[in-house]
């Protein structure tokens, strides 16, 4: 930690940005431990990505899948991943991306607090409490690498300043376009961060230029433009289009939202796996910032404040789901988190004091990640377990997955989903079935697949079985399907008649072991991770 607000020169320069890459080397440790991360969309997009690369070459997921591009916001992964795929296999190619998901937002942390404060600390790379955070557990890259483009973009605002106005205007167009294509949600934090720097320079120049706010606008009406163009323009909430009828689908989708969710939702930037290192990072960052609070050593950035506070305040007032998209509100206190440091100094008094402090963090910092390689160690286990379960499927075979527990039951773990339980089991395991489509070419129903959001489609007769965005049904629906079981799961009628196989997760969570409807289903392979049966077609009469 710096004692003063004097610019680092010489070995201070060297010596931050040695601490920078060793934070860096230290943070991707997991990845280096594990083939496929267990995050839970991961192996969906990696799925998404195979189609989109080898669809032309490969005869069975051309029967199943087409690509249709088109403007789409949210794609990154797909525009960058699959050419990549030409240089580096995709388990290699997905970690680049898993990477990057981790760094840019560390390094977007970093550059905004050097453009704001205007010299270099070590403070802001104690933003290495929160890269790991719920939503990166949840495989939200797209969204992450966005956010870490949204304050690097903004730390170019703020460094070009008024110096270059054109330039400043150009790169701020460049770079919401491509923020865009991250993630729309990542496109409006970054201009909630250039209000906030703007807003932040009227105060302190005492001047208020109509002008300049005017300006802001240029950078997003490519953005705006490409959004009305996009198929996501047109989704109208659940009853019509008009305003009455937005106005009661932003009521009932805020009245729906889990409520469990909001306690963890503000703990969300700081949880991995283990609540008590996860507690005791935000005892220790929050901690630290009230410390120096209360003795006036604290410096806070207006411009970071303000959309910080914005954040938090909106957070009980969003919706889970908007949109087609889900965690919507989660995804506030992450951003905040982030400024949480970018828009923080302490002012240190003391090379003893700085010590302490460096000590501490890194003492955290290397606890949470090697709690996190540890997990991660395992799961190559489980993957080898679920391909060996799944080797009987054939190219094009039609998959239906199943899970042991039942939405419906309160204390099952797929409604607790930040319970360590439900991070460690149903967030590395519940879109394996990616694999699927991957390794066996197979069809499996809940490959993400939303017109409005990817640019991949299913074939006919595949597209009547298949469900873009679903949740998994659970075995007793195979027998019994109620309302709410079809719900979620409308390809359930008559599925003896749809589908070759069934898939069950986690069978060992289920009541009846891996005894299941034994007229209509052959068991073939077992495993920890899964359970395969053969459909029985009924004879014919």
């Amino acid at each position: 930690m710096r004692r003063s607000g004097r610019p680092a020169r010489g070995a201070d320069r060297t010596n931050w940005w040695l601490a920078c890459l060793g934070l860096v080397a230290v943070l991707l440790i997991p990845l280096l431990v594990t083939e496929i991360p267990p995050l839970l969309d991961y192996p969906n997009h990696l799925a998404r990505m195979e189609i989109l690369a080898h669809r032309a070459t490969d005869p069975a997921l051309s029967r199943i899948y087409r690509v249709n591009w088109r403007i789409l916001p949210n794609i990154g992964i797909d525009l960058a991943l699959p050419p990549l795929l030409r240089l580096v296999p995709l388990a290699v190619a997905g970690k680049v991306f898993v990477a990057l998901a981790l760094v840019l937002p560390l390094a977007g942390v970093a550059a905004l607090h050097r453009a704001i404060f205007r010299y270099r600390s070590y403070w802001p790379l104690a933003a290495g409490l929160v890269v790991y955070n719920r939503l990166f557990f949840a495989g939200f890259l797209n969204f992450l690498i966005g956010i870490g483009l949204a304050l690097l973009a903004a730390s170019l605002w703020r460094f070009l300043g008024d110096r270059k106005p054109l330039l400043r205007i150009l790169t701020a167009t460049i770079a919401s376009v491509v923020i865009f294509f991250c993630h729309l949600i990542a496109l409006a934090f970054y201009a909630l961060l250039l209000i906030g720097l703007e807003l932040a320079r009227s105060w302190e120049t005492r001047s208020a230029s109509p002008v300049r706010f005017a300006l802001l606008a240029i950078p997003f009406a490519v953005p705006v433009a490409l959004y009305l163009i996009a198929p996501i323009a047109g989704i109208a909430p659940a009853g019509g289009h008009g305003f009455i009828d937005a106005v009661r689908h932003y009521y009932w989708a805020l009245a729906a939202s889990p409520r469990g969710l909001r306690f963890y939702g503000l703990a969300g930037p700081f949880l991995t796996y283990d609540r008590r290192l996860d507690f005791a990072a935000i005892a220790l960052a929050i901690g630290l910032l009230l410390a120096f609070a209360a003795t006036r050593r604290l410096r806070v950035a207006p411009a970071v404040a303000g959309p910080f506070c914005l954040l938090l305040a909106a957070y009980p007032f969003v919706p889970f789901f908007l949109m087609e998209t889900a965690w919507v509100n989660q995804r506030l206190p992450i951003m905040a988190g982030f400024l949480l440091f970018a828009g923080t100094q302490p002012i240190v008094g003391s090379p003893r004091t700085a010590k302490l402090m460096a000590a501490a963090l890194t003492v955290a910092i290397l606890g949470r990640t090697a709690e996190i390689a540890n997990v991660w160690a395992g799961h190559d286990a489980e993957v080898a377990d679920f391909r060996q379960t799944v080797s009987p499927v054939a190219p094009t075979d039609r998959v239906l997955v199943v899970q042991a527990e039942r939405n419906a039951d309160p204390n099952a773990m797929v409604n607790n989903p930040d319970s360590v339980r439900a991070m460690r089991d149903n967030d590395s395991t519940a879109h394996l079935p990616g694999l699927l489509v991957i390794e066996r070419k197979a069809f499996w129903p809940l490959l993400f697949t939303a017109p409005a959001k990817q640019p991949v489609e299913v074939l006919p007769p595949y597209d009547t079985i298949s469900l873009p965005e679903g949740e998994l049904p659970w075995i007793g629906a195979l027998a019994h399907p109620g309302a709410e079981d079809l719900k979620w799961a409308p390809y359930l009628p008559d599925w003896e008649d749809k589908f070759d196989w069934v898939l069950v997760l986690r069978p060992a969570d289920a009541a009846n072991g891996y005894s299941l409807l034994p007229d209509r289903l052959e068991p073939v392979a077992a495993g920890k991770i899964a359970a395969l049966y053969r459909v029985l077609r009924p004879p014919l009469h």
